[in-house]
């Protein structure tokens, strides 16, 4: 069950990614970026190809959120607006996801469980379960405001992607 969630995540985290590709009337190819290094970290889960490390991938994608902050987080000037929403909801997907691939790597081993110097599997799958949530919540908040129509397709395929990579961790 946990491989089709897998699979069945990355149709809408390939759309998110080719909304941001296709929204031309804006400077986004950070976001595209970090979209693209997400469904690549997704496609390995989904496939156990094991390109890399489940814990490889999420320090790429934690290193890849921080440039993302610090890109969009420079102040232009005294009078710069906040970040957008959009550049918000994709470094925090980014360090959700990072989340669901060590949850989802422990998960396939069960190495975490009962070790000494952590929270374990069960209390690691309560933080993660708890930022996905309010991940998915955000974005399906986002999803239904009165935005431009690319944005709103965009949010709801990054919260459907992580609300099945959520389950797909959870079982």
């Amino acid at each position: 069950m946990a491989d089709l969630l897998h699979l069945w995540a990355l149709a809408p985290a390939t759309l998110g990614a080719c909304c941001v590709a296709a929204d031309r009337g804006r400077a986004r190819a950070p976001e595209l970026v970090a979209s693209v290094l997400m469904v690549l970290a997704m496609t390995d889960a989904a496939t156990g190809s094991g390109v890399l490390a489940p814990v490889l991938w999420a320090a790429l994608l934690v290193v890849a959120a921080m440039a993302l902050a610090a890109v969009r987080g420079r102040r232009r000037s005294a009078a710069a607006h906040p970040a957008p929403a959009m550049s918000v909801m994709t470094t925090l997907g980014l360090v959700v996801m990072a989340a669901l691939t060590v949850a989802m790597g422990v998960h396939g081993t069960g190495h975490a469980t009962g070790h000494a110097h952590g929270v374990g599997a069960p209390g690691l799958a309560l933080g993660v379960g708890a930022v996905t949530a309010a991940y998915v919540g955000a974005a399906g908040v986002l999803a239904v405001r009165g935005m431009p129509w690319l944005d709103r397709v965009q949010y709801a395929a990054m919260g459907a992607s992580t609300l099945l990579m959520g389950l797909a961790a959870l079982v």
